[in-house]
């Protein structure tokens, strides 16, 4: 199990920063360093929203894998519903 995390690992960050370079490096040429800066910044945080807003639903799916597998008991909750973010 732990190789097939280091290589995930070693994909995510080996394999794929100097391709975002190369972008980041292309589109600072076109619109210079601080606009690029702030677009991947945004990039980033768009990209966490949608994260967020997929975590509950992630959870739910999740939660009898992990029960089938032992990882959590049966009696465990998933998260709880949040109602400012379902709106």
């Amino acid at each position: 199990m732990r190789g097939r995390v280091m290589s995930l690992y070693s994909m995510a960050f080996m394999g794929m920063v100097p391709l975002g370079s190369l972008l980041s490096g292309f589109l600072a040429r076109l619109v210079g360093a601080p606009a690029t800066i702030l677009l991947n910044g945004l990039c980033c945080i768009v990209g966490a929203l949608i994260f967020f807003r997929q975590l509950k639903a992630l959870n739910r799916l999740m939660h009898p894998i992990y029960v089938k597998k032992g990882v959590i008991t049966e009696t465990s909750a998933p998260l709880p519903e949040t109602p400012a973010l379902t709106q």
